[in-house]
């Protein structure tokens, strides 16, 4: 990697909002072994934590040393979720506002939607844009990040092992009524998540030439069909309990199996990186932010009602609306805030 863009991974987002897409409208017949895969889809937002761990480690490990690094790079974070996500939530509250709807919700529950506090709550998580649960979590890493890349990059396993078991202890304190909340919504059951995308780029950024091994994405894909089918095998086959199998294997296996695949993708010229690379998915990838926060709510409702049903058009329309979203709001936001920093120093 002798560039901080990887092409194929912005193609990457655009998979993981497909995964996300699929959970919540499951195309399959309710009986069949594929609609228990396709439910299962929800990964798609550790593809996500992984990967946003591999992102911000590639491309801001060497400009996290200061205070003044550090606050530019919250700034960026900021300007890269909050500004679309206000907007929408905007709207969302002008139109049930319009509608006579959630009129009996409290000044708390907006309160915490706007500030994105609402994912540390059972009772609101999914209040407001019922998927903005992960820019909790999101916001969460974007906190902690300088300090777990520098004691990733320093090696400091023990310092390392007792901020996780920290992070443990929370779950268990904090969230001892609701551990299955805590454990799969909130940054106390998915640290390690962002933790295997931080190891996976600083081993990269360590190895630049390109590895003698060159099957990390094959392996890396055939891995991660087999823990999601493990899973479905394990749960709804094999009655195994479903927090302790989801955390074996979707807290901790697949994060590493993710990991391992982002290494490869990043470096190996295969089909999966060809594919993600290819500019409509280029595209795609970079109006999933958008299309993730659209894909369920009133703008699918709208669509749904009036054009068209049918799971396909549906996710084109969406994407339509996404991309219309990234080019002419996100993005203008993204620059009118950069901009508007710089001039001010």
């Amino acid at each position: 990697m002798t560039s901080s863009h990887v092409p194929s991974l912005t193609g990457l987002r655009a998979f993981a909002a497909l995964l996300v897409y699929i959970h919540h409208y499951n195309p399959f017949p309710e009986s069949s072994f594929l609609y228990q895969l396709a439910r299962e889809g929800y990964v798609g937002v550790t593809v996500f934590f992984v990967l946003s761990g591999f992102l911000i480690t590639w491309n801001y490990a060497d400009k996290l040393s200061s205070t003044a690094d550090r606050k530019r790079f919250y700034l960026l974070r900021f300007a890269r979720i909050v500004p679309l996500y206000w907007l929408l939530l905007t709207g969302l509250y002008v139109l049930q506002w319009f509608t006579k709807e959630n009129e009996t919700a409290s000044f708390l529950v907006h309160f915490s939607n706007f500030l994105l506090l609402k994912g540390l709550n059972p009772s609101l998580v999914f209040s407001g844009i019922p998927q903005s649960w992960s820019l909790t979590v999101e916001l969460c890493f974007y906190f902690l990040a300088p300090w777990c890349i520098s004691l990733l990059a320093g090696r400091r396993w023990l310092v390392l092992a007792l901020l996780y078991s920290s992070f443990i202890l929370g779950l268990f304190v904090l969230y001892k009524s609701h551990l299955s909340f805590g454990s799969f919504y909130t940054i106390f059951g998915r640290l390690f998540e962002f933790g295997v995308g931080i190891y996976a780029a600083l081993w990269l950024r360590k190895n630049q030439t390109p590895p003698a091994f060159q099957f990390k994405t094959i392996m890396a894909v055939g891995g991660a069909i087999g823990v999601v089918i493990g899973y479905v095998l394990a749960v709804y086959y094999g009655q195994f309990s479903v927090f302790y199998t989801e955390w074996l294997l979707y807290n901790l296996l697949l994060p590493v199996v993710i990991g391992f695949g982002l290494e490869g993708i990043s470096t190996e010229k295969t089909f999966i990186s060809s594919l993600l690379s290819h500019p409509l998915t280029q595209t795609l990838g970079k109006s999933s932010y958008a299309f993730y926060l659209i894909h369920i709510g009133p703008v699918a409702v709208v669509l749904q009602r009036y054009v068209s049903n049918n799971g396909l058009i549906l996710l084109i329309l969406l994407w339509i609306v996404s991309y219309g979203l990234y080019r002419w709001v996100e993005k203008p936001l993204y620059l009118l805030i950069i901009h508007a920093k710089a001039q001010r120093f």
